[in-house]
């Protein structure tokens, strides 16, 4: 399987999917500083041990500081068979988007 690449504009598209998990990949005090509504927080060296937990028919979007992590989960989640989407840029992007 593989997994995309998507955008600040295309993420609020996504999100809007009522499969959708929205996944924070960002250590849990990152997550608690500050973090996008509604997603849940994995941190990515614990992804493995949760991903069990995870059903294969949801979306992943994917997010996490600046985009090289949940690339890399993106890659990781697809080759086991799950619908991986990452946002370039991670929640740096989404910062950004949202002070414009």
């Amino acid at each position: 399987m593989e997994f995309q690449t998507i955008s600040v504009r295309e993420f609020n598209e996504y999100r809007k999917d009522p499969d959708a998990w929205v996944i924070d990949l960002r250590s849990k005090e990152e997550f608690e500083e500050v973090h996008v509504e509604g997603a849940r927080n994995i941190p990515y060296e614990n992804l493995e041990m949760y991903q069990k937990y995870l059903p294969k028919d949801k979306l992943y979007i994917l997010y996490c500081d600046r985009g090289s992590s949940s690339l890399m989960a993106a890659r990781e989640l697809s080759k086991e068979g799950y619908r991986t989407v990452t946002v370039v840029g991670g929640i740096q992007a989404v910062l950004q988007k949202v002070k414009k």
